[in-house]
């Protein structure tokens, strides 16, 4: 079997996986939290993504490989690890301008997802030696994915409801 098959096998069983954990698990326990206890655990979810940084350390990629690929995917996860922990705070305090401000992170940081992912796959990075980068992409990468869908999901209702 070879890679490119392997990872979308996993993104699959993954995907998969997430959806029946949330819905089972996390779902039932959110459904009586205010949207700002709603969304806080999914927002501070993606404080992690300073993680994507190891995407420009040196020696996890060929000296030939596109470092302005490597560099934007590095700097945007750690500009929306900083959205994420700002937000967090405002979401935590309860601030007036924190769902404004959850708007501007997940936009900002489900664009960096969506923009990342056609590139990973364009340059065949899953062809590479990634080592603990598959792991994120395939797991963490997967999960905050799906943490914007729930955030949009919970945003878009709770505008409906105003």
């Amino acid at each position: 079997m070879d890679n490119f098959i392997i990872i979308n096998l996993q993104a699959i069983i993954g995907t998969i996986s997430i959806i029946l954990g949330f819905n089972w698990w996390i779902k039932p326990r959110l459904a009586n939290l205010s949207i700002h206890d709603a969304l806080l655990p999914f927002v501070f979810l993606n404080t992690f993504r300073y993680l994507g940084l190891l995407f420009m350390t040196k020696e996890q990629f060929y000296d030939g490989f596109p470092s302005d690929f490597l560099t934007t995917v590095g700097l945007w996860d750690l500009a929306t690890a900083i959205l994420a922990i700002i937000t967090s705070i405002a979401l935590k305090g309860k601030w007036k301008f924190a769902i404004p401000l959850v708007w501007v992170f997940n936009i900002f940081g489900f664009a960096d997802l969506i923009t990342a992912f056609p590139q990973f796959f364009g340059l065949k990075l899953y062809d590479q030696n990634l080592g603990t980068i598959w792991l994120m992409f395939i797991t963490y990468g997967l999960t905050t994915f799906l943490s914007h869908i729930y955030i949009f999901n919970k945003l878009i209702k709770n505008a409906r409801i105003r």
